[in-house]
């Protein structure tokens, strides 16, 4: 969107920029930004069954590795990456969430 009144500043003369600019420029800043198609449920499900999808696929590749049928070695250490970093990312954020509760039992508690 910014492009788009980027490039209808450049066609416009200068005087008349503000006229121009004005309504997009309003409606970059003042629209309310759309509600979210999924709940937190649904999206924290689906980022569980992806980090549990990661880990069965490295698990695939380095079984795969252990009985000769991976040709490159590359793409098992990659997976395992993949899946590492899925997986710390996952704890963090429960780690995170135990602390916000922890925190909100001793406000309330």
């Amino acid at each position: 969107m910014v492009d788009r009144l980027m490039l209808n500043l450049s066609r416009v003369e200068p005087a008349k920029a503000e006229e121009v600019a004005a309504p997009i420029a309003r409606r970059i800043f003042t629209s309310a930004p759309e509600a979210p198609e999924m709940s937190f449920e649904d999206m924290l499900s689906a980022s569980i069954r992806k980090v549990n999808s990661l880990q069965l696929e490295a698990d695939d590749k380095v079984r795969s590795l252990a009985i000769g049928e991976a040709e490159d070695i590359s793409e098992v250490v990659l997976a395992s990456s993949r899946a590492d970093v899925a997986l710390r990312m996952l704890m963090e954020l429960r780690n995170k969430f135990l602390d916000a509760y922890q925190a909100l039992s001793r406000i309330t508690g």
